[in-house]
């Protein structure tokens, strides 16, 4: 496979992936809100700037995101204990019953893969694409 194959698979995979994500959202949630909101899904009570380093954003995004979200009563925040002049935002309930109906679009999606490939190609999968995400997330 030359390069330019395997980049174009990647960007491929990259679009379908949004696509998929764009069809199981039927609230008008952006992606950067999407992804402020399973990022805290997957790490827990996070502030601002954790945010902004882990998703490789800046923090005016990061803001910008938190503000709608609010807004949607999807997060709150609290003051840190360690630093009274830093929020840590953490998701409401709503936030999780949002990303719990987004999350039954990303199982179809996994079953979908999963009947698709034997065990062997599913234990690569998971494989590869561990290396690749780990490639990507390097330097952040």
């Amino acid at each position: 496979m030359s390069f330019k194959e395997l980049e174009n698979t990647l960007s491929l995979l990259q679009c379908t992936l949004v696509a998929q994500r764009t069809i199981c959202s039927p609230e008008k949630v952006t992606w950067a809100q999407y992804d402020v909101m399973e990022m805290l899904r997957l790490q827990g009570d996070l502030t601002p700037s954790d945010l902004s380093q882990k998703l490789g954003i800046s923090r005016q995004n990061v803001s910008k995101s938190l503000r709608a979200l609010k807004k949607h009563q999807f997060v709150s925040q609290y003051q840190s204990e360690t630093d009274k002049r830093e929020l840590v935002t953490q998701l409401t309930p709503e936030g999780e019953e949002f990303l719990s109906r987004a999350a039954t679009g990303r199982t179809r999606n996994a079953e979908k893969v999963f009947a698709s490939l034997d065990d062997d190609e599913q234990r690569q999968f998971r494989i590869l694409s561990r290396k690749v995400i780990d490639a990507l997330t390097q330097d952040q």
